[in-house]
């Protein structure tokens, strides 16, 4: 195994690496996390760094962070109100590093909804985070997973544009597609107007990343290709190379879970159900939820399961935590333990995370199948279509949960088959290779 490691500075700098710092921290106390939002509205661009939801018992929360490493001021302060006035989001949060003679801003703008916050000594931070109300965590070492599962995210944005400004069509509408997933469904005004920009998305892409690894092999891109072999899609699969393909795979499942989330908070939205579509109010007949009615049947019948579940608030948060930071899998040798940890980062309770592994089958079925499958003669039992890269992401928090005395060593997990060890070293160097790799 490779003796190359990855490490993070303790003081995250400036920019990029400090909105991964606050934006783990939300992440590793069980909130789910959308980062660097970009809008038009129509002409005027602007970036959301983090946006957050916490998924609690009564209600869910939403809060609109902003990240300043450098100066800041009284109208950067009211720019993030002004955000919030206009997403109607109630609750926001402004994390800085100096207070730049403004230690009076956070008596000032509490009352109206800012909570500002100084990260003078990231030697206390998380206590920090913890004391002024943002979330607890179920383990501290969470936070240094969550800042190396951005790293790979950011990078993989980045090696999406970097292709598509060499005119490959396959990284073109990757890159459209991210946009359309990251930041156009966010700005809609109501879930189910999200629901119908993101199926729209969705089934403009089914094939995605065969259909650049189509191009890639030397011939056209297609995004319908139903094309059985491609050279380089799989050297992706079964090596973990071609690292522009696994950045376009990254999309699909992350489309997915953009999807279910959704989901989540029209159910939320809609506590009793959808509404008809064709109501009377007095005399006149009036139609209502037209786009909600009109969005696929396997939509309704896993909305029909959704809302049985006694913890689907919990769902949206709980399939970001396996997919980005448990790598797309868990060892079946080892379920129990690792269901218990699920349960305790998620708050679904043990018994009932099998069920919540349901969703992408319930909402995405597939013919004769399933999206959670055993890889080759291992344990390891995945979600498809999980990049390399993240897999080395979740590969290495084993190491860290199962307390390994060597931490470039996996064979400590004694595995019941031979090859999940191996197996999952490899995709740690692949990660390794990645992140240590030309920006």
């Amino acid at each position: 195994m490779s003796k190359k490691v990855v490490e993070l500075p303790d003081i995250p700098a400036a920019g990029e690496e400090l909105e991964d710092y606050v934006a783990a921290l939300f992440q590793a106390s069980g909130q789910y996390v959308e980062k660097s939002i970009v809008g038009s509205d129509p002409a005027d661009m602007f970036e959301l760094d983090i946006v957050t939801t916490d998924y609690g018992p009564e209600e869910a929360v939403r809060r609109l962070t902003e990240v300043k490493g450098g100066g800041w001021g009284y109208t950067d302060l009211f720019k993030v109100l002004g955000w919030m006035q206009y997403l109607k989001i109630r609750h926001g949060a402004f994390f800085i590093t100096k207070w730049e003679k403004r230690e009076t801003a956070p008596s000032r703008m509490e009352p109206l909804g800012l909570d500002v916050v100084c990260f003078d000594d990231f030697k206390v931070a998380p206590e920090h985070f913890t004391e002024k109300g943002f979330g607890t965590f179920a383990a501290r070492e969470l936070i240094e997973l969550w800042r190396h599962s951005y790293g790979v995210e950011r990078r993989f944005v980045k090696l999406i544009n970097k292709h598509a400004k060499k005119g490959e069509k396959g990284a073109e509408a990757a890159k459209a597609y991210h946009r359309q997933i990251n930041n156009g469904t966010f700005l809609a005004r109501a879930p189910e107007e999200s629901l119908a920009l993101l199926y729209e998305a969705y089934g403009e892409h089914p094939k995605l990343t065969r259909g650049y690894a189509q191009e890639l092999d030397g011939g056209a891109f297609d995004p319908q290709s139903e094309s059985a072999s491609s050279a380089s899609h799989g050297a992706m699969l079964r090596e973990g190379k071609y690292p522009e393909l696994q950045a376009c795979t990254y999309l699909e499942p992350r489309a997915r879970l953009s999807i279910l989330k959704a989901a989540v908070d029209y159910a939320l939205a809609h506590p009793e159900g959808a509404p008809e579509p064709l109501s009377m109010d007095g005399n006149n007949w009036f139609f209502q939820g037209l786009t909600y009615h009109a969005l696929p049947a396997t939509f309704h019948d896993g909305m029909a399961w959704l809302r049985a579940q006694s913890t689907f608030q919990r769902y949206a948060t709980f399939w970001q935590q396996p997919l980005w930071g448990w790598g797309g899998f868990y060892l079946e040798d080892r379920e129990e333990q690792e269901f218990e940890w699920m349960s305790k980062y998620s708050g679904i309770p043990a018994d009932e995370i099998p069920v919540a592994l349901e969703a992408f089958d319930r909402f995405f079925p597939i013919d004769n199948g399933s999206w959670l499958t055993t890889a080759g003669p291992t344990d390891v039992r995945m979600v498809k279509m999980v990049p390399w890269v993240f897999q080395g992401i979740g590969a290495h928090h084993r190491r860290v949960q199962y307390e390994l005395a060597d931490r470039r060593d996996l064979s400590g997990l004694n595995p019941s088959s031979q090859y999940t060890a191996k197996d999952l070293a490899r995709r740690i160097n692949c990660t390794v290779d990645f992140l240590l790799g030309p920006s």
